[in-house]
């Protein structure tokens, strides 16, 4: 009875009603598909680190005055149970030659199985034992290609493989930098291994291997120090959700804008049915009957407006995602959607409160006042 009472009130007022569902939908949709987009993106950015979420990078302790890391601190890593696999790596800041053009840049010295290990090769091979291999943005900015020549501080390689752009990272960049075998990189520079990454088998243990690796070398001296890649995985996710939440107050007060408008309909509903109101409640009606009937009606303008705002967010934030990432695969997971419920239910919550005071109002009209009201 008083959903049909709540329906019928509504269609009187058909015009009024439709704008309170079309604010309501629009600050769902806005809140929703900034939500969605918002997490899309983070999941993009993150996957781009998934590899490296289980990867410890010990460094020597330069605040200790521990420049390079020893062979003998490599072979207690190796040792450690947990441990998937530990590259060294040696590097230093170098100059190369590319023909007439010449530049400073970062070398590394790395076994050829873990350039394979780490990175995707574009173009050529990674056979160290012939050459060198160049990061993609290096190539492109020098107009490099497989089998050009390079010179390292005087010394000769020819280029035999050049990478893909590898994004950003925070163990080896190789986007700008060049590539050796550790033998020909000890013809080139007397720098020792500035890192060591190490791999752990399950993510779980990276903590405990942490722990272990500080324990076995810093046992005398705080020769090392040991810096967790998901600790970045965390600071970025935390920082995209300061972003996203930030955007989803602004959206927010759209949906302000709605219930300050159903909070304007359902006032004007009170004085156009003072009369109706007064009868009712002559007749026998409760103040919790007036009060159920006008939520109930508020209630219906934020479920419709929330459903169709939850659909069209999906729709607007599947579109955003094309246009922006190029690709729709993160819309489906579970993170996501969470964002469609909270927008439902933000607009839903919205429509309820706008309701309350002229429910309330309603309900406190004394039936002779009303009778009287013209």
């Amino acid at each position: 009875m008083y959903f049909e009472l709540a329906k019928r009130n509504l269609q009187r007022a058909k015009i009024r009603s439709i704008l309170a569902v079309v604010g309501i939908l629009i600050g769902v949709m806005a809140i929703s598909a900034i939500g969605i987009f918002g997490e899309s993106l983070k999941s993009a950015v993150l996957e781009n680190f998934k590899d490296v979420a289980n990867e410890l990078v010990v460094s020597p302790n330069y605040q200790k005055g521990f420049r390079y890391l020893e062979e003998r601190d490599i072979d207690r890593i190796k040792k450690i149970s947990g441990i998937e696999k530990a590259i060294p790596v040696k590097s230093d800041n170098l100059l190369v030659e590319f023909k007439k053009q010449r530049t400073y840049t970062t070398v590394y010295g790395l076994e050829q199985e873990d350039v394979k290990d780490l990175f995707k090769i574009e173009k050529g091979s990674a056979d160290l034992n012939r050459g060198c291999v160049i990061g993609n943005s290096l190539a492109k900015f020098y107009e490099v290609k497989t089998g050009s020549k390079l010179s390292i501080n005087g010394v000769e390689f020819k280029v035999v493989g050049i990478l893909e752009d590898a994004g950003m990272r925070y163990d080896v960049n190789p986007n700008f930098a060049v590539i050796l075998s550790p033998e020909n990189f000890d013809k080139v520079s007397n720098a020792g291994y500035s890192s060591v990454l190490v791999k752990v088998k399950e993510l779980e243990y990276v903590e405990k291997v942490k722990e272990e690796i500080e324990e076995r070398l810093n046992a005398k001296e705080e020769k090392v120090s040991v810096f967790e890649m998901k600790k970045i995985l965390e600071l970025i996710s935390q920082a995209f959700n300061q972003i996203n939440l930030f955007l989803m107050a602004i959206a927010s007060v759209s949906l302000l804008v709605a219930g300050v408008s159903i909070l304007n309909i359902m006032l004007m509903s009170t004085i156009e049915r003072t009369r109706e109101i007064g009868i009712m409640r002559a007749i026998g009606a409760q103040r919790t009957t007036v009060l159920k009937i006008f939520l109930l009606e508020a209630l219906i303008l934020g479920l419709i407006g929330s459903f169709i705002g939850s659909i069209l967010s999906v729709v607007a934030g599947t579109g955003i995602n094309y246009l922006i990432i190029g690709e729709t695969k993160y819309i489906f997971q579970l993170s996501t959607f969470g964002y469609v419920v909270m927008g439902f239910s933000v607009g839903v919550l919205t429509s309820i409160l706008s309701g309350l005071y002229p429910a309330w109002k309603a309900s406190r009209l004394e039936p002779i006042d009303a009778l009287r009201f013209e």
